[in-house]
């Protein structure tokens, strides 16, 4: 995009439309007739879950930003050739679009990295959705995406998980470490428990995130005379809003557990306990009748802790984790492990766990259930099935034409 000019600020909403003739009510720009849609988005989803809601918006803070620092249009006044160079802007993302700070800071953007090609297709349908529903409601009288073709859906790319010995090799640097303060210690713990988690338990980032203490429960087996620990994955965080339930391993059970007893609490979880389950080891704000607790100390005596509470503030834990295994693989030259972990995220612990649990021999439908997929199919992407059963019905119809690699002599 070499003719790409930033913009400057825009200075009201262009007003292209009958404000009128539309059905969204009284809304002031753009910005907010797309908060009534996504609020009617929230309101369809099954079990009202806000996972669907919570992507959008974090694909409308990059539209946004194109939209006020880059062209100075917003939506409504968009043209074909807005989509398209919004297109070509996701696709070779200039320098000067990636953040270099923290929220709120003067150098902050919503792009931390150049969006890969899954990313750029996912905030394109998001955007098709968008003019879509503006559209449909006579906020706009023209669709500027109507001849769009509509991206193509993302693919399970089952080649994303961490190798078992590099995500072993990620805890051991972890626990190498040293840590002084009881602020570090905490931070470890916490970030121990996280790794652990996703890899035992196949959560995806926004379940995780959006988990209480209390999701770790009871469940007693009457047949076999033992109760066992459970999470449960609640269906205002489970994708689609499919709620279930995942057995804990013993490791994940332990992590906790040292997690937990790291920032004071009992080792165990109560019933119905909701206390986050990813604090941090900042404390917040704390009012008591008394008045304002302003003390560290006091605050952390009446548990007080921070949460992390976004998908972002996990993926930046994971990714520090990711970096420090990194880069000890470097300085051991293993060059090859460590470029594969600044690839990895959160996810691809996702698709570690369900790697691991099929090689163990674990029945298909019964990791589909662990993962939350609403079809067979999609689990059936880590198994290899398709390709065997195709190789096993040529080989079956023509002996031997197949090619074949031979053994080592």
């Amino acid at each position: 995009m070499n003719d790409l000019v930033v913009a400057t600020p825009i200075e009201g909403v262009l007003d292209v439309v009958d404000r009128q003739s539309h059905t969204l009510g009284n809304v002031a720009d753009d910005w907010q007739a797309i908060e009534v849609w996504l609020k009617t988005v929230k309101s369809n989803s099954r079990n009202r879950s806000t996972a669907t809601v919570d992507t959008y918006r974090f694909h409308l803070a990059k539209l946004r930003w194109f939209c006020e620092c880059v062209i100075g249009r917003t939506p409504s006044a968009w043209s074909m050739q807005d989509v398209e160079a919004f297109r070509e802007f996701l696709a070779d993302l200039p320098e000067f679009a990636l953040s270099m700070g923290d929220a709120g800071s003067a150098d902050y953007t919503p792009f931390r990295v150049p969006p890969s090609p899954s990313s750029q297709s996912d905030i394109m349908r998001f955007t098709r959705a968008m003019f879509g529903a503006l559209h449909a409601t006579g906020y706009i009288k023209l669709n500027p995406m109507a001849l769009t073709k509509a991206p193509a859906s993302r693919e399970l790319n089952v080649s994303r998980a961490i190798n078992l010995d590099l995500y072993d090799t990620v805890l051991q640097v972890m626990d190498a470490q040293d840590r002084e303060g009881l602020k570090d210690r905490r931070g470890y713990l916490r970030d121990r428990f996280i790794l652990v988690c996703l890899r035992e338990s196949g959560l995806r980032a926004s379940e995780l995130v959006g988990a209480r203490m209390g999701a770790f429960k009871q469940f007693a087996d009457p047949k076999a005379r033992k109760t066992y620990w459970v999470l449960d994955v609640v269906a205002d965080n489970a994708k689609g809003g499919k709620a279930r339930t995942v057995p804990v391993t013993k490791v994940l059970m332990d992590a906790l557990i040292m997690y937990r007893m790291g920032f004071g609490l009992p080792a165990y979880p109560a019933h119905g306990e909701a206390t986050p389950l990813l604090l941090s080891p900042r404390t917040r704000k704390m009012e008591l009748s008394a008045g304002t607790i302003r003390r560290a100390a006091d605050k952390r005596l009446f548990g007080a802790w921070g949460s992390v509470s976004s998908r972002q503030g996990l993926h930046k834990i994971v990714t520090k984790r990711l970096e420090e295994a990194a880069s000890y693989l470097d300085d051991h030259g293993d060059f090859e492990g460590a470029s594969r972990l600044r690839d990895a995220s959160s996810h691809w612990l996702r698709h570690t766990f369900a790697t691991a649990t099929l090689l163990k021999g674990q029945d298909i439908r019964s990791v589909a259930a662990l993962l939350g997929h609403s079809s067979v199919n999609t689990t059936m992407a880590y198994t290899g099935q398709q390709t065997l059963d195709l190789v096993r019905a040529l080989e079956a119809a023509e002996p031997n034409a197949l090619a074949v690699v031979q053994p080592a002599i």
